[in-house]
């Protein structure tokens, strides 16, 4: 080692051995935790006492670790609440309820009197409710007593009261309030900041207010209404602003504080104004009785109408066929349907306004479905093929009986998609007449046995060959109505001639003509079933006014697979 590095070692060692020992302390994580674990306490204590930067800090992380904490174990923190808990429902519900009670009584009494009226005047001019602004306007209350205590040593320094309230020693309840004090403090709040203000024994509430060196404690009968505990308090002020000194500095001396019981007198003046009953009044009390029997009488009355239009409402969706109802009930004045609805049932405004009840107070979520309710099936049969006068439709045990007269083709298409329709086992058709017959029948009576002219051999007459042409589309056009509707057309053609020529002779144009007419049929997709020749001899009374030469065409209409 240099005598430089000497010099350095004997000047500047201990310094920098401080230098290395803090660097190791501040690179250690584990020792920087304990350093700061020893001052933490005081740190969090002095930093709470110099503001509210600390609270505002820790507000949200600590709120959130104590809904998380919650939410993790509600069990544990319940069962912790549970002693605190109970007793503050039970003492807001008698509160509540004692409210309530005083609310009703003094409502019906000012409901109708010019006070009342003056009250209700003043509460919309205040936007407040008629029931708080009677409350606050009609409590009954009154301070019996008031102790004036000091904070610092507990000791009573003055005490006032009612001429007509129960005194026991003002000392020992002044000891004894200052021991439930101090035991409230020690029990339920840790940092002893926890301070006792209210609390009820029977007909009476005790409240106490605090100051900086005195604590005012008044005993009141009834119910006292909120504003109160600010004029106790500026009571409370005016002591504190007369007799500052002297009240933190009692010792017992009460000529220290004189009239100071002048002063506390102030509390005993706090009470509700209780009007007697005249007997003025009694029978405006028995109007108002019987205006609220009659109230009651009439809210009932529609109150009954009500569930029995409700129970009339639902029994007749429950008798009308595909709707099946699940749920209806009433609010505020509304209907509320669910349930389910085949589309061919009737609609709810339809079931509505048979039991007069409004559409607009009802409603319904109604999902559809499929049901199978006989007239519902008959009425999807009808949809599905089309309505059909003639013919009827009856569902008897899952069989869908037909009756009627109809069209081969509705008959057809009737019986190839029957099982598309949803409890419909099977069909009977025994009771359908084939419409078509009788039209069919009357056609053939129209076009059956014509007759068309021949002038020499196989020709047509001048215009016959049109008349023939337009004669055999009808025919081709009957053979294809009458094929639908399940029948047969069939021609027999028949020929003829004059008697002028040998019989052979005749006989052979007689087929010829014939055989000519039928070619021509059965081109244009026609049946011909039998060709018949006749021929006249000369002197023949039977010869036609043409002398017989044509051809006839007659019809033969029989079902298919019928025997003519």
């Amino acid at each position: 080692m240099s005598d430089l590095e000497q010099l350095k070692e004997l000047l500047f060692g201990a310094e920098k051995q401080a230098l290395d020992s803090i660097a190791a302390r501040v690179e250690r994580r584990e020792v920087r935790t304990t350093d700061v674990a020893d001052v933490l306490p005081e740190a969090i204590y002095q930093s709470h006492q110099q503001g509210d930067d600390l609270v505002d800090s820790l507000t949200e992380p600590v709120g959130e670790c104590l809904q998380q904490a919650f939410k993790d174990d509600p069990q544990t923190y319940g069962d912790a609440l549970y002693p605190v808990m109970g007793p503050a429902i039970r003492k807001s519900i008698m509160h509540a309820l004692r409210n309530f009670g005083q609310q009703i009584n003094t409502a019906v009494e000012h409901s109708f009197t010019p006070r009342g009226l003056k009250w209700r005047w003043q509460a919309s001019r205040a936007g407040v409710p008629f029931g708080e602004f009677l409350l606050q306007q009609t409590l009954q209350f009154r301070v019996e007593q008031a102790y004036l205590i000091s904070r610092e040593n507990g000791l009573l320094i003055a005490h006032v009261h009612h001429d007509a309230a129960k005194i026991k020693d003002s000392d020992a309840v002044s000891a004894m309030f200052t021991a439930i004090q101090d035991f409230v403090k020690e029990s339920f709040s840790p940092d002893r900041t926890g301070r006792l203000e209210s609390a009820d024994m029977g007909d009476f509430t005790l409240w106490a207010v605090h100051g900086p060196h005195a604590l005012l404690v008044c005993v009141i009968r009834g119910v006292p209404p909120k504003r109160l505990r600010g004029d106790l308090s500026a009571i409370l002020e005016r002591l504190h602003f007369r007799y500052g000194d002297a009240i933190r500095d009692y010792k017992g001396d009460t000529s220290t504080v004189p009239d100071v019981d002048d002063d506390l007198m102030r509390c005993l003046r706090f009470e509700a104004h209780v009007e007697p009953v005249s007997k003025n009044r009694k029978p405006l009390f028995w109007f108002i009785g019987l205006a609220l029997i009659a109230a009651i009488a009439f809210f009932g009355y529609r109150s009954w109408l009500a569930e029995r239009q409700l129970e009339q409402f639902s029994a007749a969706l429950q008798a009308t066929p595909g709707i099946h109802l699940t749920e209806i009930s009433r609010d505020d004045g509304m209907i509320q349907l669910r349930g389910l609805r085949d589309p061919l049932a009737q609609t709810v405004a339809e079931v509505a306004s048979q039991v007069d009840i409004p559409i607009d107070s009802v409603t319904a979520v109604m999902r559809p479905f499929q049901s199978l309710e006989p007239t519902l099936i008959e009425a999807r049969a009808r949809e599905l093929f089309g309505t059909v006068d003639t013919i009827e439709l009856h569902l008897v045990d899952d069989v869908l009986v037909v009756n009627g007269s109809a069209e081969s083709e509705w008959l057809n298409d009737f019986q190839a998609r029957y099982s598309q329709l949803a409890g419909v086992r099977a069909i009977d058709t025994r009771g359908v007449v084939n419409s078509a017959a009788d039209r069919l029948r009357q056609r053939v009576a129209e076009l059956d046995d014509k007759a068309f002219f021949f002038e020499n051999g196989i020709e047509f007459a001048t215009g016959q060959r049109d008349t023939f042409l337009a004669h055999a589309a009808a025919l081709a056009e009957l053979s294809d109505a009458a094929r639908q509707n399940g029948f047969e057309l069939t021609l027999a053609v028949h020929g003829t001639t004059d008697a002028i020529g040998s019989v052979e002779s005749n006989r052979l144009l007689a087929r010829q003509r014939a055989a000519a007419i039928g070619t021509m049929l059965t081109d244009a997709g026609l049946t011909v079933k039998d060709i018949e020749i006749s021929v006249p001899t000369a002197g023949d009374q039977t010869v036609s006014d043409d002398g017989g030469r044509l051809a006839r065409v007659a019809l033969f209409l029989q079902e298919t697979g019928a025997q003519e």
